[in-house]
């Protein structure tokens, strides 16, 4: 699975300046460099709540091998979707920035529950080899 794995990068857009989503953009770039194929949520604009919906849940976290989640800001659809991730057994990155804020659910998950793990970064590309890391474990599973 470590090469061209599909994975789905979720992370909050409501609640997160432009600089940050560029910069996930950049994140999923490198791991599309590195071979992977990424599934892309719809966003704020396109699409109706439906739409929303049944692409992020019914397709992207249903269809990934594994779900990576930025929490450096709230975004109740990305915990939606991490639930989701961890009840189907997907395997789960959480990532958030060392100075990140972040809620005790998320740390717990990834004390209880053996498909998530959490890791802090400095700059977001600094977690890239952490994805490649968890694609290696769960082959070896």
């Amino acid at each position: 699975m470590e090469t061209g794995a599909k994975l789905y990068v979720g992370c909050s857009l409501t609640h997160a300046p432009e600089q940050f989503r560029e910069g996930v953009q950049t994140f999923k770039n490198v791991l599309r460099g590195q071979g992977h194929e990424l599934f892309d949520f719809i966003g704020l604009v396109d699409g109706t709540d439906e739409d929303v919906y049944r692409w992020d849940i019914g397709h992207c976290v249903r269809d990934c091998d594994m779900f990576v989640a930025i929490c450096d800001y709230p975004s109740t659809g990305l915990g939606w979707e991490m639930c989701e991730a961890t009840r189907l057994n997907k395997p789960v990155l959480a990532l958030a920035h060392e100075q990140s804020c972040i809620t005790r659910l998320v740390l717990g998950a990834a004390a209880t529950e053996p498909n998530v793990i959490f890791e802090r970064y400095a700059t977001l590309l600094d977690a890239v080899p952490q994805v490649s890391y968890m694609l290696t474990e769960v082959t070896n599973k």
